[in-house]
């Protein structure tokens, strides 16, 4: 035998023993004592897309994956919408919920919880997007934050409200795993998918330092998102369904922590999870490294427990317990303020009673992240629990000063005229007599949108088309009502001899209805472009037109309805 033909038979030899190994590889066996605490531990998986966004497969899909993956729950979460929703509910004693991941100008947020679809879409604007899930009943998280998109990438880390955090997601780790790491898993993944995606998983270092500067503000819920698509898109309509959704919900898990089991009562059962989701009632699991559902993290004090997510006293009698059924050798990291502070093995047992906020990585050798990231119990007396209630309150509504000055009042004939596109309609009187907040008389726009494909245009609006000096004003005033939930845009035009659309450039901002009268405040600060020519600013000194505008933008085509308005000023 030749010598080149030597080495090519133990290259093959060593190829082959690994390939059996990889086809071989299971999770890693756990043992100790089960957890002793009483609460219901049920696992699922959230952040998942459908064909009703960019996803490969239906929802009847995602479900039969997640009955295969041994889940209880699966969110469905597409792009920008709720369509999904008539699927919502029990499939096989799998919980199907569906909430949205909205794309909005700080990064994309995923929505939990919303409740029916609304007419309206959601704005782009973050402010907006945190509202409308708060509006919706559902609970915010941000999305892929630290992903290496920029488009992705979460840019508001200050931004007022309660959101929870992606610690994990699909598609930041496949983005940051490299060409080599990636090549690997795609050799590897008809062979053992599972242990083949686990090797894309990194340390998530920059997600977990991000969170760990918001949870020295306030409690901070961490999860870890799928992101699943179960496609890669290979041209604008076409894609290769990879990897299935099956492999990806066997990837990373959130166990959450219930006092009862599930009841079979979708609505019930859905705000229970949601509920812990975001509280922090809930720790994050690589299940492909090893099954999780034996892990536990607690504090006990005065002979109470206190579980993840739970606020403590500090107390001098307080320790920190850990462990349950774990891999041989897990290393458990007790950190304090995202600072490690002891690592024990296998169980952690530690006495600390200093206030802070502590939390535990449960560390396998071999693997460079976590397999289990808790999330924190926190130690605080009431008047620090009570300040960090505050700081997570949702970004208070803007007013409208006593100085504002009001361009339209309606009470003569209106400056403000309606325009539509041919096909929609906007029929009838534009005042009503005595219909205004103060019984005065109140602008009407009536409002029939077309029903059309995503290439037509829709829209219906009231346009004031004159010149305007508002230079030194800060915002845009409105009183509104309406026969139902609406969004509609505020847009203000100005000079830019740039811009492709007669030298001028539309700024705008999107204003929620509802059935009472409400006074509107929009600063300017909050008033955007998607002109591509913009000039970066809105200059107030050379308006040339105002327009109140339902576009298939704001709201689903075939929309009909009417909004009222009174006294259009600026501030």
């Amino acid at each position: 035998m030749t010598r080149r033909r030597a080495v090519a038979l133990g290259a093959l030899a060593l190829l082959t023993a690994g390939a059996v190994r990889v086809a071989l590889q299971a999770p890693l066996a756990v043992s100790g004592p089960p957890p002793d605490d009483g609460l219901v531990r049920v696992p699922g998986v959230v952040h998942v897309h459908t064909t009703f966004s960019d996803g490969g497969g239906e929802p009847a899909e995602v479900a039969r994956a997640a009955k295969a993956t041994g889940l209880g729950f699966v969110a469905i979460s597409d792009h920008n919408n709720l369509d999904a929703r008539p699927f919502a509910g029990y499939h096989d004693g799998v919980l199907v919920m569906v909430g949205a991941e909205i794309s909005t100008t700080a990064g994309h947020v995923l929505g939990l919880g919303l409740g029916e679809k609304p007419a309206f879409r959601f704005s782009g604007d973050a402010r907006d997007a945190f509202d409308d899930i708060r509006h919706l009943g559902g609970r915010a998280f941000l999305a892929h934050p630290t992903n290496l998109r920029a488009e992705f990438l979460w840019t508001d880390w200050d931004a007022a409200g309660d959101w929870g955090i992606e610690l994990h997601n699909g598609d930041s780790q496949w983005r940051a795993a490299g060409l080599l790491r990636l090549a690997r898993t795609g050799l590897l993944y008809a062979l053992n998918p599972r242990h083949a995606l686990l090797g894309t998983v990194g340390e998530p270092e920059e997600a977990l330092r991000r969170w760990d500067q918001a949870l020295a503000r306030r409690d901070v819920a961490g999860i870890t998102g799928a992101d699943a698509h179960s496609r890669v898109p290979v041209t604008r309509r076409s894609g290769v369904r990879f990897p299935s959704y099956e492999a990806l919900f066997g990837l990373a898990h959130n166990v959450v922590l219930l006092d009862a089991p599930l009841a079979g009562d979708a609505v019930a059962d859905g705000a229970r999870i949601v509920g812990a989701l975001a509280t922090g009632r809930a720790y994050v699991a690589l299940e492909a490294l090893a099954p999780a559902n034996g892990f536990f993290f607690d504090a006990r004090s005065a002979g109470r427990r206190f579980s993840m997510g739970e606020t403590v006293a500090p107390a001098p009698d307080l320790r920190f317990r850990a462990g349950g059924r774990v891999p041989e050798g897990t290393r458990l990291r007790l950190l304090k303020d995202g600072q490690p502070i002891v690592e024990q093995t296998e169980a952690l047992d530690v006495a600390a009673s200093a206030a802070g906020v502590y939390r535990v990585e449960a560390r396998v050798d071999g693997w460079p992240a976590p397999w289990v990231i808790s999330n924190p119990i926190y130690v605080f007396d009431a008047e620090v629990a009570a300040a960090r209630l505050a700081a997570a309150a949702p970004a208070a509504a803007d007013t409208v000063p006593e100085s504002a000055t009001v361009i339209e009042d309606f009470e003569r004939e209106p400056r403000f005229r309606p325009e539509h596109d041919p096909r929609s309609a906007m029929d009838g009187p534009p005042t009503i007599d005595a219909a205004g907040p103060a019984a005065t008389r109140a602008g009407r726009l009536p409002f029939r949108l077309a029903q059309v494909e995503d290439g037509a245009d829709a829209w219906c609006s009231l346009v004031l088309r004159e010149e305007q000096d508002w230079k030194g004003r800060q915002g845009f005033a409105l009183w509104i009502k309406a026969d139902g939930e609406y969004r509609f845009h505020v847009q203000v035009r100005d000079r830019n001899p740039a811009s492709k659309d007669e030298g001028t450039e539309w700024w705008f901002a999107s204003v929620r209805t509802s059935r009472g009268w409400q006074r509107v405040a929009l600063p300017f600060s909050r008033f955007r472009s998607i002109n591509p020519n913009s000039d970066g600013r809105l200059d107030l000194d050379r308006v040339v037109g105002v327009a109140l505008v339902l576009d298939k933008g704001a709201i689903e085509p075939g929309t009909r309805g009417e909004i009222l308005l009174d006294d259009l000023a600026v501030y």
